[in-house]
Parts: structure tokens; sequence; C-alpha cells
């Protein structure tokens, strides 16, 4: 019996969480209510997404209406767990495409 096959929506950013820094504006915010819209619908769908401990930054407006930024430190396993392999819950899922293993 073959699989039931499921979506790989690709975005650059996501906007899942507020405290999660995953995105910078609107479509990010688009992306996350995609994941949100796809999971109340039960359609089979994953989300991949760049993630970075660092880069992000929030911005400040001076009386003069002068930008500064300060970094923003999260950290990712507050909010994340990593995908374990069904057979082996030690092992990381390592996805197939094109019947080789992706690392």
């Amino acid at each position: 019996m073959n699989p039931s096959p499921v979506i790989a929506y690709f975005t650059m950013e996501v906007g899942l969480e507020p405290d999660m820094p995953t995105y910078s504006g609107g479509l990010g915010v688009l992306a996350g209510d995609t994941l949100r819209a796809a999971a109340d619908l039960n359609i089979p769908l994953v989300g991949v997404t760049l993630l970075h401990r660092k880069g992000y930054f929030r911005q400040h407006l001076d009386d003069r209406g002068n930008q500064t930024e300060s970094p923003v430190d999260w950290y990712p396993e507050e909010f994340l767990e990593p995908q374990r392999h069904e057979n082996s819950p030690q092992r990381r899922s390592q996805p197939e495409h094109t019947g080789r293993v992706v690392d």
C-alpha cells in the first residue's frame, strides 16, 4: 500500500508565533496563516522553512525618526522539537527525494 501524498510547502519565512522571530513581515504572516488553514482543513501538508538563531532584529525609532536595531535572542528548542524517525525515536527523520536521502 502506498502512503498518502503529502504537500511540501516551502517558504523563506513563516509567522507561527509572535515570540518566534522567524518572519519579518506580511508574507511570513501569510505563510503562517496558510499552514494553519491547511491544518484546519486536514490537508496533508508539511511546512519547510529556514531557521535562524540570529539575524532578525527589533527596529526602534527615536524622536527624530532615526532607526536603530537591537538583536533578538531566542532559543528554537523552547518552541520546537525535532521530528524523529517513526521506526527509531533516537534517529532524526531524513526525507527522501528521487530515491535518495536528503541530509
